[in-house]
C-alpha cells in the first residue's frame, strides 16, 4: 500500500515499510528530547510531517511507535558493537576497543541512549520498561558474547563483563551532557580501561 506525503509542492508515495521506517526516524529524536510521557502523538506526527491517523495506521499509538523505537536502538547499537570489534581477537583487546571507542559511540548514538535511558524512567508504564528491559538485555547480551571463550577472569564470566560493561556505557551516556572535568582529563580513560581490565581480563 502507497501513502503520499506532501512536502511543499511535491507528493511523495511511500510504501507501508517505507512510511514505517521513516516513522520511526523521525519519533526517535522526539522521544529522546522529551522523553516517552511527554512526547505526544501529535509531536510525533508533526516531526514525521503526517496526520495522527497515519501515525495509527501503521502502530498501536504512542506505545506502539516507541517499542519499535526501542528495537531500533538496539539494532543500532549491537551494530555499533560488533563493528568495533570487528576483527579484535582476544579479551583484552576487544575490551580496549569498546573502551577507547566509548566517546565516539556516545557521541554518535546519543539520541539512541536517551531513548533507552528515558524509558528506564517510564515506571508508570510497564510495557514500556519491559520494552526497554528486552533492549537494553539485547545490547548486553550482544557484549558479553564478544567475551566468551579464554580471556575472562575465572569467576567474572562473559554475561557479568558483558552487563557490567553495558552498566558503565549507560552511566556514562547519563554523565557525559554534564561535561564533568574529572571525566574530561586526558588520563582518566586509560585509568579507567586499566581498572576495567583488571577486573575482567585475566
Amino acid at each position: 500500500m502507497l501513502m503520499i506525503m506532501t512536502t511543499g509542492k511535491a507528493k511523495i508515495r511511500m510504501g507501508a515499510e517505507e512510511r514505517r521506517a521513516q516513522l520511526i526516524e523521525s519519533a526517535l529524536p522526539v522521544f529522546a528530547r522529551k522523553g516517552y510521557a511527554a512526547a505526544g502523538t501529535r509531536d510525533l506526527a508533526r516531526a514525521a510531517g503526517v496526520t495522527e491517523p497515519i501515525l495509527y495506521r501503521h502502530f498501536d499509538g504512542k506505545a506502539g511507535l516507541f517499542r519499535a523505537v526501542l528495537d531500533e536502538v538496539q539494532a543500532r547499537v549491537v551494530g555499533a558493537i560488533d563493528a568495533r570489534a570487528r576483527g579484535v581477537r582476544g579479551a583484552e583487546a576487544r575490551l580496549k576497543a569498546l573502551a577507547t571507542s566509548l566517546p565516539e559511540t556516545l557521541d554518535v548514538f546519543r539520541n539512541e541512549l536517551r531513548v533507552l535511558n528515558a524509558a528506564a524512567l517510564a515506571h508508570e508504564e510497564p510495557e514500556i520498561m519491559k520494552a526497554a528491559g528486552r533492549c537494553a538485555q539485547g545490547i548486553g547480551h550482544a557484549i558479553a558474547g564478544l567475551f566468551k571463550g579464554s580471556g575472562v577472569r575465572r569467576g567474572v564470566g562473559a554475561q557479568t563483563a558483558g552487563f557490567l560493561l553495558l552498566e558503565v556505557g549507560m552511566g556514562a551516556a547519563l554523565l557525559r551532557p554534564m561535561d564533568l572535568p574529572e571525566m574530561e582529563e586526558s588520563v582518566f580513560l586509560d585509568r579507567a580501561i586499566d581498572a576495567l581490565l583488571h577486573g575482567i581480563v585475566r
